[in-house]
């Protein structure tokens, strides 16, 4: 199921105009039936039947990585992209046409037309492309589904391109109101991926995708003067033309990809309020089916060839609010939703490893039942101080898995204080208890599991959190923000597994009018997060200690100067820097090595105001951008300087300086 929407994209590609907008709505408003005309201000309401702004951007950019267009957005060579926010008005229609960098590697366009308050209808597009590597090596080269040999060594990129088109329209009509949107998405590229022979034997691929994902929502609501209730509907349609890889000559298990799938789900929503009480409710039912080809280890399907896979669906939610008395709200509801797997069980081959016997296995559907109950109440203690705090309980019921039921307690609370001259303040803070049933030793047994591992979203936790965040602005031209926080989950009775895990960290800020002319704004945080892992092969007696480190910081400062202006000209800069750093040891080893990566990224730009309403201007970007894994090795390396039998795709880090430079051409109407 593909749609083509290439008239869409084609009458977007035709509209080149942007920028921003500062439309209010006030010139569509309707004052036919307005007896006070005579006091509307006059000044609020604009003549102009076009307003916004419309620019385009020329230039040029320079790089040897191609990795540099995930932030600058252009790639090696020229560069050209429109910026639009252009509204026009003519007697209640109203049409809006928006670019952003329409034509780089991130661009996205849309126009929307109809009359305000009645109907519109709304076209889009949106190209998005990342970019991981362009320097992977290998003599595998994808055609189709099949990967074939090469004479030599084959240069390729990975990077995904997903281009994105939409329609939508709405109607209105008193009471009545009604939406339909579709839209098209296509990937595709190529990523990172592996096949196995089964044993020690293991290839890294540049793996093809091409994939297709079309998504309709449509619905109708019929509201009155304290109620609204909304039936709509949702479906999602998904296919792979690549549904497997084979290496083709090398004997190679055929490795299977995502399979065809689509969902389709029917929501019926309510609101009503009764004075200073309000209720919501929502109920929804859906089905999630999946139908492809089975890919078995040997290649060759047995038995029935296709898998016959369904997951019905049932959410329901309702939720109540009510003000009791002056300064005091009470909320309460309850969410429930059921994860019915109707595939059907049928018996599949599995390999021979550590203590599986590679015989034949029956498939086991896993069905999942949750419900949260939630109540919280808020106060006013005094004027500019409010308290809130609240309980919530989470009943996990689970099907086939190491532990049938779970339950969690989660209590809560804040304070803000907005009383205090020039303070913001905000406190929050957490506490959770996940405890359940007994685990089921005698599936984890069969498994080939530890009797003692404890999967994390099934183990009993004790967790914490707390946050501060404070704004202070102690002179009329500065303002400062400090926000820290800290997390902590204990998985008390777990020996092997993930035993603690915590994140931690601090963002500062500093806004500054130094000048009448010079703004400054200063800003940067730190994060870490830390996690304790302990396993063993089989017993207790070959235990280990694993501790994963990872670290995330940044750091910018910008200024703006407008000193200039009565000669028609700004000036703005930015500078901005990023680091991430992760760490993994064993038994206090560190087997896997480091990542870390750094950036640097500086903005520059200055505008001319030649009249009132053309501008023109010259930007510069750069990024230095480093990243080293430890874990990248060669395509081929020695014996004893990496895992046995594997191929890989090369070393991909980064190191690289990037440079744009784009000319500016700005007209506001």
């Amino acid at each position: 199921m593909k749609f083509k929407l290439s008239l869409i994209t084609l009458a977007l590609a035709t509209c080149s105009s942007g920028a921003f907008a500062f439309d209010f709505g006030v010139t569509s408003a309707n004052t036919q039936t307005n007896t006070n005309a005579k006091w509307a201000c006059k000044k609020c309401t604009s003549k102009k039947s076009v307003i916004g702004q419309a620019g385009i951007e020329l230039g040029s950019m320079n790089s040897d990585d191609d990795h540099a267009a995930n932030n600058l957005k252009y790639t090696d060579g020229f560069a050209a992209g429109v910026n639009a926010d252009v509204v026009y008005n003519n007697k209640g229609y109203r049409t809006e046409v928006v670019a952003d960098q329409l034509g780089s590697e991130q661009g996205y366009g849309a126009i929307k037309t109809g009359r305000l308050g009645v109907w519109n209808v709304k076209a889009s597009y949106d190209e998005k492309r990342r970019d991981n590597a362009d320097n992977a090596e290998s003599v595998w080269l994808a055609d189709g589904n099949s990967l074939i040999a090469q004479d030599e060594m084959v240069t390729q990129q990975l990077a995904l391109e997903r281009k994105k088109s939409a329609i939508e329209t709405k109607l209105k009509l008193d009471n009545v109101a009604s939406y339909i949107r579709f839209s098209s998405e296509d990937k595709t590229g190529k990523h990172t991926s592996s096949m196995t022979n089964g044993g020690i034997k293991a290839i890294n691929i540049a793996a093809p995708i091409d994939t297709q994902t079309q998504n309709m929502a449509a619905g109708v609501s019929l509201s009155g003067q304290n109620w609204l209730t909304e039936l709509s509907y949702k479906g999602s349609w998904f296919e792979n033309d690549i549904d497997s890889l084979q290496l083709n000559g090398m004997g190679y298990p055929v490795s299977s990809q995502a399979p065809d799938n689509q969902s389709q789900f029917v929501t019926l929503t309510g609101r009503y309020s009764l004075s200073r009480t309000h209720f919501s409710g929502r109920i929804s039912q859906g089905s999630m089916t999946q139908d492809a080809d089975f890919v078995t280890l040997s290649g060759v399907t047995s038995g029935p060839g296709n898998a016959d896979t369904q997951v019905d669906t049932l959410d329901a939610n309702f939720k109540v609010t009510s003000t009791v008395m002056s300064g005091l709200r009470l909320k309460a509801s309850v969410d429930y939703s059921d994860r019915d797997n109707k595939t059907d069980v049928r018996m599949y081959e599995q390999y021979s490893y550590d203590e599986l016997s590679g015989d034949f296995k029956a498939n086991t559907p896993l069905d999942t039942t949750r419900t949260a109950y939630k109540a919280s109440a808020s106060y006013s203690l005094a004027k500019g101080q409010r308290i809130e705090a609240g309980y919530d309980r989470i009943e996990t019921e689970r099907s086939n898995q190491d532990r049938e039921e779970t339950d969690d307690n989660i209590f809560w609370a804040q304070w803000r204080v907005t009383g205090l001259e020039m303070w913001d303040i905000r406190l929050k803070g957490l506490y959770s208890d996940r405890g359940g049933s007994e685990f089921v030793y005698d599936q984890l047994s069969e498994s080939g599991e530890n009797t003692l591992m404890r999967k994390y979203y099934l183990a009993d936790k004790k967790s914490s959190r707390a946050e501060l965040f404070v704004t202070h602005a102690p002179l009329d031209t500065l303002s400062l923000s400090f926000r820290g926080y800290y997390g902590l989950d204990d998985y008390t009775n777990t020996e092997i597994g993930l035993v603690e895990s915590k994140d931690y960290g601090y963002d500062l800020g500093l806004s500054w009018q130094a000048l009448q002319d010079l703004s400054v704004n200063i800003d940067g945080g730190y994060q870490w997060i830390d996690s304790d892992q302990a396993s063993a092969q089989t017993t207790n007696l070959d235990m280990w200690q694993a501790d994963t480190e990872d670290q995330f910081g940044f750091a910018g400062i910008g200024f703006n100067y407008t000193g200039l202006s009565d000669k028609g000209i700004n000036l703005s800069a930015d500078y901005s820097y990023a680091i991430s750093i992760s760490d993994s040891y064993s038994n206090g080893y560190n087997a896997l090595g480091d990542y870390e990566s750094t950036s640097h990224n500086v903005t520059f730009q200055a505008t001319y105001a030649m009249t009132e309403q053309a501008i023109v201007g010259l930007k510069y970007q750069f990024e230095r951008y480093r990243d080293s894994d430890d874990t990248q090795l060669p395509t081929y390396y020695y014996p004893g300087t990496g895992p046995t039998g594997l191929n890989t795709l090369g070393v991909l880090n980064h190191d690289y300086d990037a440079h744009l430079i784009l000319a500016t051409l700005q007209y506001r109407f």
